[in-house]
């Protein structure tokens, strides 16, 4: 049996990090967050309403944006070659093509494409977050959900 984990073990995890590992790190949890906070208003866009139909949607979604994912990392291994090992990520393989050849234009329209998907999704993403945190903030100091959700159940 493992021996539980105390503060110290905890606190060991962040040696060695670096600002890139906490932003993969946060950008691993929006990742996450998002699609937890897109899973309702989805459902509630569908046409008929089922679990059956929220899971195929999911699965097709899913789906996608796996093959979007290996179709870049193919076409990167492709234009950038072995310089895209396990070690590094795309982004930093296109900015040392950029910094090695200048004539890649490859490399600039990458970069150009994920600073649109970064500028269409992050704001989404943040608004609601910003949202959840003033909604907990209010409960906090006023309980304004809690009241509200009382009042409904009490008219029930």
């Amino acid at each position: 049996m493992a021996a539980p984990l105390t503060l110290a073990d905890i606190s060991k995890a962040g040696e060695g990090s670096t600002v890139f590992t906490w932003l993969t790190s946060i950008s691993t949890s929006l990742v996450a967050f998002a699609f937890a906070n897109t899973l309702f208003p989805t459902y509630s866009a569908l046409r008929v309403k089922t679990n059956e139909n929220m899971l195929k949607v999911t699965y097709y979604s899913v789906g996608l944006v796996f093959t979007i994912y290996v179709f870049l990392a193919v076409t990167s291994l492709f234009l950038f070659g072995r310089g895209c090992n396990s070690g590094t990520d795309v982004m930093t393989s296109v900015n040392l093509e950029m910094i090695h050849d200048p004539r890649r234009k490859e490399a600039f329209v990458l970069q150009l494409l994920f600073m649109i998907v970064l500028s269409c999704h992050i704001p989404f993403i943040f608004f609601s977050g910003k949202e959840s945190i003033c909604i907990i903030i209010d409960e906090i100091d006023r309980k304004s959900v809690s009241q509200t959700l009382d009042e409904r159940i009490s008219y029930l």
